[in-house]
């Protein structure tokens, strides 16, 4: 059986090597965009332009090549970033045979028209995309983004000044169309490229700033007014950087967030950790809204809020690395268990006690498999008698740490 053959284009009208042109020659069916297709030379194959029906034509191209038929794939720019290579992979079974043959990407073009080295700069998409991991983007120093729709390089801009103001003066590039006739490259200020317009074949580059405010902060321990919240109920900004230091947060896997509340703790630990993937549980469906926004004034894409009772809702969730949970209440030991139980091999359970009846609780349960016990008193600066100061103390958080052998 002949391989699904899938070429990445590169920038600019289509430049036939060779190798394309034999292919081509050799093709029955021809899967491409209408401009590639109208580029392609003569011949007996069929053609069928590429749309928004992409999954759709991969399965039919893939179907093509099962039967023995010889299919070519024309992909614009990076088959294999966010193209059609992608889609094809993700629908293939065991026994397609798919052949990748690369080009220069968009991004590489873009650098050596500036003359830039590109080996530490770091590339994201907007392709089709609701969310976008601003908060990771903005502290990379070097960051290409790729545009579509409704997202252009332009809007990309004003879409990163509007979550992080203090960036409007990042020295930043848009390009669009490179290697086409309406190439353009524009080369300003965040907020200088927001005013401008072009297509939704562009990419954004940020390039290093080192003013003071022009990258976001770290996010850990975040101040308590930087989250949506109800009655004020928050877990203190000092008590979330214990309890994310105690979770000893991997690059990747999955964290749950039991009770979540505002989701301050597990959307630190998402900001923290792009990688991870964190479910934040929470039995009041009022409050997913004020967990959304909070996620969305962060920037975190690996996120996701879930509404249910604890511990039935935890079979909806994938196996977990890391949870934490807080609280106390009739069901703690059974939420305990079953969180315990969930956990994969090597896993980390961090509880947090706020009344004596949960620490009596938490300190009696599965000793065999606690790992630490720790106390937090925490006092912070508070005026007193109008001229005076003292420090206030807060409520004692318990923290209790079990590992999963």
């Amino acid at each position: 059986m002949p391989p699904l053959t899938v070429f990445s284009c590169g920038t600019g009208p289509l430049q036939p090597s060779p190798a394309l042109l034999g292919k081509l020659a050799e093709a029955q069916s021809i899967y491409a965009s209408s401009a590639l297709l109208e580029a392609c030379p003569p011949s007996d194959a069929r053609r069928i332009p590429i749309g928004k029906n992409a999954r759709e034509q991969a399965r039919e191209a893939l179907e093509e090549a099962r039967h023995g038929n010889n299919v070519v794939v024309l992909a614009s720019g990076d088959a294999l970033f966010h193209g059609m290579g992608g889609t094809l992979q993700s629908l293939a079974c065991d026994g397609d045979r798919l052949e990748f043959i690369p080009a220069p990407t968009s991004f590489q073009a873009l650098f050596h028209r500036l003359g830039m080295a590109w080996d530490r700069a770091r590339c994201f998409s907007a392709h089709s995309t609701e969310y976008i991991p601003w908060g990771e983007i903005l502290a990379q120093p070097l960051a290409v983004i790729y545009g579509g729709h409704p997202f252009t390089a332009c809007r990309l801009a004003a879409a990163a000044m509007e979550f992080h103001p203090s960036a409007a003066g990042r020295s930043a590039v848009a390009a669009q169309c490179l290697g086409m006739a309406d190439e353009r490259i524009l080369q300003g200020t965040l907020a200088e490229l927001a005013r401008e317009e072009c297509s939704p074949t562009s990419m954004l580059l940020l390039l290093p700033d080192n003013r003071p405010g022009a990258a976001p902060v770290l996010p850990l321990g975040l101040p308590a007014d930087f989250y949506e919240k109800e009655n004020n109920l928050i877990t203190a900004e000092e008590v979330r950087a214990v309890i994310l230091s105690k979770l000893r947060l991997p690059a990747w896997g999955v964290l749950w967030d039991v009770g979540a509340g505002s989701g301050s703790i597990g959307l630190e630990a998402a900001a923290l950790r792009p990688g991870l993937s964190v479910y934040g549980l929470e039995r009041q469906a009022g409050r997913l809204e004020l967990m959304r926004r909070n996620c969305r004034r962060l920037g975190c894409v690996n996120y996701t809020c879930m509404q249910g009772e604890a511990p039935e809702a935890l079979d909806a969730l994938p196996k977990p690395d890391r949870i934490f949970t807080g609280g106390g209440g009739a069901g703690l030991e059974s939420i305990m268990q079953a969180c315990f139980d969930a956990l994969n091999p090597g896993g980390l359970l961090v509880a947090s006690a706020v009344t004596t009846e949960s620490e009596h609780l938490l300190y009696g349960w599965n000793a065999a498999a606690r790992t630490g016990m720790f106390s937090l008193d925490i006092a912070s600066e508070s005026p007193i008698a109008g001229t005076y100061h003292h420090l206030r103390h807060g409520n004692r958080i318990t923290l209790f740490t079990y590992s999963r052998a």
